[in-house]
């Protein structure tokens, strides 16, 4: 017959659970910032190589719109210093949610060492 768990033992491992999810949020967001990150970069690259009266055009909804190069510039780059702020936002949770998920694993596994060492079985 399986042996409940102790309420405090399913607190912790629920608590590891959510953090696992949070973790896994935040690697996603990452991914996703990091991709947009690349794109602004890219397109960056391509303006600047550009003549300066070349003629550009900015998609908007559904229709394009003539702008000008140094205005695109300077939107892409203030797209890419908002991106790199999230980035760095993003990193640092990512590495606090890691600590916790290593501290509440620390306690999950000092919790299942005692119930061994009382003489019960660890799952």
């Amino acid at each position: 017959m399986a042996q409940k768990l102790p309420p405090e033992l399913e607190k912790l491992i629920i608590r590891y659970q959510q953090i696992e999810s949070q973790l896994a949020s935040i690697v996603t967001q990452k991914s996703v910032v990091t991709s947009q990150m690349r794109e602004v970069e890219r397109a960056l690259s391509i303006l600047q190589n550009l003549e300066k009266d070349a003629v550009i055009y900015k998609s908007t909804g559904f229709i394009l719109v003539k702008v000008k190069k140094e205005d695109v510039i300077k939107e892409l780059e203030d797209k890419k210093e908002e991106l790199s702020i999230r980035l760095t936002s993003l990193e640092r949770m990512e590495s606090t949610l890691k600590k916790q998920l290593e501290e509440v694993k620390s306690q999950i596994d000092k919790y299942r060492t005692s119930i061994v060492g009382m003489g019960g079985k660890a799952g």
